[in-house]
């Protein structure tokens, strides 16, 4: 499956010199690890019986596809821009491995859940190196999310390898802490693609989404 996406008009672009200093970096990523302000979102998906990580998921997705510098992307060592970028989440199988499904944008929270259930479903009725693995991993229009619900972590870093980077943005949670309402979240991007200023104002998009979730999720019921 292909990847949709328009070009960036690099010679009017404001971040023309920074793109060309930091896109051949040997390692062009940096990373943040915040603390989410998550009790409101806990709160309401125990009172609303909706899944807790299904509704970080979805609000992850719609704030990634709504902040237009996480549209951004390098392809053919030029930049672009998906607009309706999809989710690579990992899924624990019984085994103790785990598989990548993939998620598209939905119209709604209840839409969303089906889809993941679905995709879920057919993850890990599959091998790791599946069909859809290999249709879907390369595409430069998704983002690739982890969960550790395991650990409370305060720094992350990624398994990487040579070759070129498309700029996919990598986000990890970690387990919520009921004692202090917080959880945490590791956001890597590209800096050809984006600065501290940009993953603040994401994070910040998504921090919002987090203390109204009644907003984006009433009306849906997650299975």
């Amino acid at each position: 499956m292909s990847a949709s996406y328009t070009n960036v008009d690099l010679d009017n672009w404001e971040r023309q010199q920074h793109f060309a200093f930091f896109k051949d970096f040997q390692q062009p990523y940096f990373n943040v690890c915040v603390s989410l302000r998550a009790e409101p979102l806990y709160d309401y998906c125990r009172a609303q019986q909706k899944s807790f990580f299904l509704a970080y998921l979805y609000l992850a997705h719609i704030s990634a596809a709504e902040y237009w510098p996480m549209g951004l992307r390098i392809v053919d060592g030029r930049p672009v821009h998906c607009a309706d970028p999809s989710i690579s989440v990992v899924q624990l199988a019984q085994d103790d491995t785990f598989r990548f499904s993939y998620l598209p944008s939905a119209q709604g929270f209840s839409e969303y859940c089906e889809q993941h259930r679905q995709a879920r479903t057919k993850a890990l009725q599959q091998p790791l190196f599946s069909e859809g693995f290999a249709e879907s991993e390369g595409r430069c229009d998704l983002i690739h999310v982890s969960v550790l619900p395991w650990l409370n972590f305060s720094a992350f870093s990624h398994a990487t390898h040579e070759g070129n980077a498309s700029g996919v943005p990598k986000l990890v949670f970690g387990q919520y802490d009921k004692g202090t309402g917080s959880m945490t979240l590791s956001l890597d991007v590209h800096h050809a693609l984006m600065d501290g200023l940009h993953s603040g104002q994401f994070i910040g998009q998504l921090q919002q989404k987090f203390r109204d979730p009644q907003r984006y999720l009433s009306g849906d019921l997650a299975d």
